[in-house]
């Protein structure tokens, strides 16, 4: 057996060892609080048994989209968050369930519950433990080679070095030809092209679906704005259609009394989050609990955005830009909220007064927005729809990413939205409230995410070999390993 094969049975075995715990937690949950159980016979059995089904549906929902199941891919304390955040949204639809079979919640011993949860705690921490630990034996990073047509390139070189698992063989500019990039990609297993000509991007392809190797291509503007086009056969010669397929009729009314009934439940159930919150930042230096600042939403219009302050007062004197990794101008209840996402809370107002929605392009400041579109002029495309409190960029990207990829992910958005789009993000952005690498500011001494610092990053460049060559690609590419430093 290939240790691709091992590593993939240790993932069904821990996908299934998983979904028993959620299956049988459920099963005793019920039987403690609610019963009928085993003693009641066949009725007593069918309830447990799909009361354990139903359970492990809702778990396996919640898992996927947390990626809780992707064993070797992640950290242990961020599977292990990933578990506990689908077993406790499961346990509480297993608690609002419970409810309506008694109308009364003093009947429900909350005490098990707990404990309950305490056990699925423990299980998956030592399932994960002991199942990493099994892939890991098997486990082996993964080769990649990369091939560049412009500068951008080195905006993707760090995010490889934050992840182990990925080992660079080649990093190659599309000018040293089509012959040597070939020659160098025998030596890997994934390829990715960044903004490589068409021409050498259609040789590569064929090269690697011929071989069996995984490509990964990176996506323009034009990429993303024929994203899911249809094939066009007006003719006898096949066109790629662009058709503009606009969003579900009742999509607008739906989102809108979402928005609404959300920001009000939302103020209502977090108003001592809130008036908490007001006091330390009163308490802290005595300056306004509120900070209000311009912002474009759909068209371009500009409202006042309201946060609750996480700077000094005077933060801006010199100019608007964004907070950094290391600012000093955030106060030390600032650093709290900004970590928990609580300065962003008054934006249900916002919400309320139809400013912003919930899910949507985050939205930015106009002084920025104008820096933004000097380099970029696409930038304007993500006002097509109404700003957002979360959105698939704010999921799936950084506080720091730069306004290239947040742009790509907005038009991703914009051409995928619908209402069970914009729930799947809701729910996922429970996941990334703890994380705290979706909050890491931008590097210290820039004014926006455009310009990065100066800093050397290690890069096999025009050597397909760096980066921990092997024998056989020494003698593929015929040179020796040479490393240097690059600029970001």
């Amino acid at each position: 057996m290939s240790k691709e094969q091992a590593k993939q049975n240790v993932k069904r075995v821990y996908v299934l060892i998983s979904s028993m715990i959620a299956f049988f937690t459920a099963v005793a949950l019920w039987y403690w609080n609610v019963a009928p159980g085993w003693e009641k016979g066949y009725f007593g059995v069918r309830t447990l048994l799909a009361v354990g089904v139903l359970y492990t549906v809702v778990y396996t929902f919640f898992a996927r989209m947390y990626d809780a199941h992707k064993i070797g891919l992640y950290r242990l304390a961020e599977l292990l968050f990933s578990q506990m955040l689908s077993f406790v949204i499961a346990d509480t639809f297993l608690f609002v369930a419970a409810f309506f079979w008694f109308h009364n919640f003093s009947r429900i011993r909350i005490s098990i519950f707990l404990f309950g949860v305490l056990i699925q705690f423990l299980g998956a921490g030592f399932l994960i433990f002991v199942m990493n630990r099994l892939y890991a034996r098997y486990d082996e990073p993964r080769k990649i080679m990369i091939v560049y047509g412009n500068e951008e390139y080195k905006y993707f070189l760090p995010k490889l070095g934050e992840k182990r698992r990925y080992r660079i063989t080649a990093c190659l500019s599309e000018q040293e030809g089509p012959d040597r990039i070939l020659d160098c990609l025998a030596d890997c297993e994934d390829v990715y092209l960044i903004n490589v000509g068409r021409e050498l991007q259609n040789r590569l392809m064929l090269y690697c679906d011929e071989n069996g190797k995984d490509i990964h291509l990176s996506m323009s503007l034009n990429d993303l704005l024929l994203f899911r086009s249809d094939i066009s056969h007006s003719f006898d010669t096949p066109f790629l259609r662009n058709k503009r397929n606009p969003v579900a009729w009742y999509y607008p009314m739906v989102k809108r009394a979402a928005d609404i009934i959300l920001s009000v439940c939302g103020l209502v159930i977090l108003s001592p989050v809130l008036l908490l919150t007001a006091c330390a930042i009163k308490l802290g230096d005595g300056g306004p609990v509120f900070y209000r600042q311009r912002r474009m939403t759909t068209g371009g219009r500009v409202f006042s955005i309201l946060k609750f302050r996480s700077m000094r007062v005077d933060a801006e004197k010199n100019g608007a830009r964004l907070a950094s990794e290391h600012d000093d101008r955030i106060t030390p209840v600032g650093k709290v909220i900004r970590a928990c996402r609580i300065d962003e809370l008054p934006q249900l107002i916002n919400i309320l007064r139809g400013d912003m929605s919930i899910v949507g392009p985050r939205p930015e400041r106009p002084e920025i927005a104008e820096e933004y579109e000097k380099e970029l002029p696409e930038f304007r495309l993500r006002l097509k729809v109404k700003a957002g409190l979360t959105g698939y960029a704010q999921v799936y990207g950084r506080y720091n990413t730069t306004p290239q990829d947040k742009l790509r992910m907005d038009l991703i958005y914009i051409r995928e939205r619908s209402i069970l789009f914009d729930l799947q993000l809701i729910f996922y952005t429970l996941k990334i409230l703890f994380i705290p690498e979706s909050t890491q500011g931008i590097e210290d001494g820039q004014k926006d995410a455009l310009k990065k610092s100066k800093s050397p990053v290690q890069t096999p460049e025009e050597d397909c070999t760096g980066g921990g060559q092997t024998d056989a690609g020494k003698k593929r590419c015929g040179k020796e390993k040479r490393m240097k430093q690059v600029e970001k």
